[in-house]
């Protein structure tokens, strides 16, 4: 007796279902690290990826940077958005806000995107989107450059420093 379509796909089906839960993917076994630096030198000496891959990363975050980065006719009014000292000229006339730092992403798919200085007065990096990266972040790991950087602009109430003391 010649088997039925149906049970044709019911044994194909079966079989499927259980070849699909043999193993993980390769994209689930390997382990995604990010990384806050400042350059290529910070991005090689604390990443496990060498310069030249670290050169390439960082060329495409600057790229992103020069496509997608807001700009401004104005220095004012850069830093009156961005903040004062935050800002660069991204042409004849115009402003923009300046990379800090780089935000890197190691995994199955390796990335580097820019981050700015934080637009209010606290210790920390933001993306192009105004998501916050603070330095104490556990799942984040800042080379030492870069966490000096976080802090650049923030400028601590001199009142509260003389309570803790």
């Amino acid at each position: 007796m010649e088997p039925t379509v149906i049970t044709r796909f019911a044994v194909i089906a079966a079989a499927t279902l259980a070849l699909a839960g043999c193993g993980e993917s390769e994209e689930a076994k390997i382990e995604t690290k990010r990384y806050i630096v400042v350059s290529a030198i910070d991005c090689a000496d604390n990443t496990g990826l060498d310069y030249d891959r670290c050169v390439k990363l960082l060329q495409t975050a600057v790229a992103q940077h020069d496509k997608t980065a807001a700009t401004y006719p104005k220095l004012e009014a850069c830093e009156s958005t961005e903040g004062e000292g935050r800002c660069e000229r991204a042409g004849e006339k115009t402003y923009r806000a300046r990379v800090t730092a780089f935000q890197l992403t190691i995994g199955a798919k390796t990335a580097a995107v820019p981050l700015y200085a934080p637009t209010t007065n606290k210790a920390g990096l933001r993306t192009a989107a105004n998501d916050e990266i603070l330095p104490d972040a556990e799942t984040i790991t800042f080379t030492e450059s870069a966490a000096d950087a976080s802090h650049f602009y923030f400028k601590e109430d001199p009142n509260k420093r003389k309570k803790r003391q």
